[in-house]
């Protein structure tokens, strides 16, 4: 059995055995078998954590209105530009945020691959804050 795959009347008799619940309610789907998320998702998580941490998500929420130099991003954020230089790296890393030399500005803007990922993003806090009514 690979480490990832858990069959659930196994799981039950071995909680049972060791007396980690008083009682095991019913499980409907007894023969069936859980797994864990395989070590492919670490990625995506990976992006997700970057994505949600605060003030990269500010960030991202700003480019997606425009594209920006630092010292904006800064001011918005009431943050230090070297700190909001330090996310803009992370966030380019991950190929989200893209940048050009403007004269002497640097001017940062989100990637294709960005505006698709806040956009997804956006809509899941919609759906989270709204969600339809049953």
């Amino acid at each position: 059995m690979a480490v990832d795959q858990h069959p659930l009347k196994e799981v039950t008799l071995k909680i049972r055995e060791l007396g980690l619940c008083s009682a095991i309610p019913p499980i409907q789907d007894i023969d069936k078998t859980l797994h864990l998320p395989s070590e492919s998702l670490e990625n995506p998580l990976k992006l997700l954590r970057s994505v949600l941490e605060p003030t990269r998500f500010k960030i991202l929420y700003l480019l997606h209105q425009s594209p920006l130099p630092t010292c904006v991003i800064a001011y918005i954020l009431k943050q230090d530009r070297t700190l909001i230089s330090h996310h803009l790296t992370k966030l380019m890393e991950l190929n989200l945020v893209e940048v050009k030399r403007v004269k002497r500005f640097n001017i940062y803007s989100l990637t294709e691959r960005g505006t698709t990922i806040v956009g997804k993003v956006l809509e899941l806090f919609k759906e989270i804050t709204h969600p339809p009514e049953v």
